[in-house]
């Protein structure tokens, strides 16, 4: 069995990570596996990209797509695409020999709606978002009327569209015309996958949950004293850690809610916050903060979340946060909101903490409950989750089964 892992990017976006993690987890484990992207950035040669003519056309056509998208006027700042030009990537897949084509995240135009009806080998789609089900957004409200599960034909208050050319339901109309032949569904979390199951355009689909794979030989626990000695932090701290691409300026993630959390928590306390994943912002906060930038490196991650006390995910809406999965392979709790794809990463009061949503008084209070409850006990079972619930070959057999189950059936 071949399998072909079909990306934006081998790293470029959490969702590429997690496409390239997969891809090494069914090397590791014996499965024949090839990764195609639109952007390559490693040099591994398990990684095929096209001439660097043809990724130049596809930024060119990526370019076109996003000033189209700007003819929908909406009351969202979530990402939004079209796929209406797709790129080269079509024809690798077209020339490979794979048994099975898993897609990934494949906006930013790397295949288009049509070209993905269009392929003619068992397909698996594993969604790292909402926008396979949706029209152009990438995330929606998960309401009762929300369009994903109404249909795009009536607006209600749930659609973030305001005005101008109505494009998530013409694109949700491509979809549904183009996407006649069911392929399986793969989500990393629970709530995603309802989500699927509830949306008029993947009713009745097999769907599966399978979360994010995870190298837990490389993040894990190392000593505490070394990683703060890396960032140059003090022992004698209560280190708070967050981390997102982009964080402060995507309301998703919930750094406004972290600030108002980190300004409840007690004064008395040598309280400290470390952020990667963005530059230095100004922000009004009395506890120390230090932002350590942008990290695409998985040994400067590591000592992230070894160095740190807590982590903080204070998201809306998560699918399966990978800073969350990473955090508790080093050992380190997480805390939360008791909502969407979160429920999966946190046990409650056992690997971290679940608040109310968006309850940031309980969120304070999660960080104090962790804080004074037994860390190395709480540590111990973090790792042991981790490894149980995302390792390498949990996850890659997993899949395996999945694709081999798939390949039979469509031999039948």
């Amino acid at each position: 069995m071949k399998v072909s892992i079909v990306s934006h990017s081998d790293s470029k976006g959490g969702a590429a990570r997690a496409a390239y993690r997969l891809h090494k987890a069914l090397i590791k484990n014996d499965i024949r596996s090839e990764m195609l992207v639109r952007v390559k950035q490693s040099n591994d040669d398990t990684v095929i990209s096209s001439s660097k003519f043809k990724q130049s056309l596809a930024r060119a056509f990526n370019y076109i797509s996003t000033k189209i998208q700007l003819l929908q006027k909406t009351k969202s700042s979530i990402l939004h695409s079209s796929n209406l030009f797709g790129s080269h990537v079509n024809n690798l897949i077209s020339n490979s020999d794979s048994d099975i084509i898993n897609l990934h995240w494949i906006n930013a135009e790397t295949l288009s709606i049509k070209q993905i009806g269009l392929i003619d080998k068992p397909i698996v789609m594993t969604l790292h978002d909402m926008w396979a089900f949706c029209g152009t957004e990438h995330l929606s409200i998960d309401g009762d009327l929300s369009n994903f599960k109404v249909g795009y034909d009536k607006l209600n208050n749930n659609s973030d569209y305001i005005s101008g050319v109505y494009l998530n339901k013409y694109i949700w109309n491509m979809k549904k015309k183009y996407w006649k032949n069911k392929f399986s569904i793969v989500t990393p979390s629970n709530w995603l996958s309802t989500c699927v199951k509830e949306s008029v355009l993947f009713r009745g689909w097999d769907v599966y949950t399978i979360p994010n794979a995870l190298d837990t030989d490389l993040f894990k626990p190392i000593n505490k004293r070394k990683a703060r000695e890396f960032f140059k932090l003090s022992n004698d701290d209560v280190l708070i850690g967050f981390g997102a691409m982009g964080g402060a300026s995507d309301p998703n993630k919930g750094f406004d809610l972290l600030i108002q959390t980190l300004n409840k928590l007690p004064k008395d306390k040598k309280y400290k916050c470390l952020i990667f994943g963005q530059d230095k912002v100004s922000i009004d906060i009395e506890l120390p903060v230090k932002f350590i930038g942008h990290v695409n490196d998985d040994n400067i991650l590591i000592n992230f979340y070894n160095a740190i006390d807590i982590m903080v995910v204070p998201s809306r809406q998560e699918n399966l946060p990978q800073t969350g999965t990473e955090a508790m392979s080093c050992g380190t709790p997480v805390v939360a909101f008791n909502t969407t794809g979160l429920v999966d990463v946190v046990e409650h009061k056992v690997t971290g903490y679940l608040a109310e949503p968006f309850n940031t008084d309980d969120l304070a209070n999660g960080i104090e409950w962790c804080c004074l409850n037994s860390k190395q006990q709480m540590s111990g079972f973090c790792r042991n989750r981790a490894v149980a619930l995302w390792s390498q070959d949990v996850i890659a057999e997993q899949y395996s089964d999945l694709y081999h189950n798939i390949i039979n059936n469509n031999k039948n």
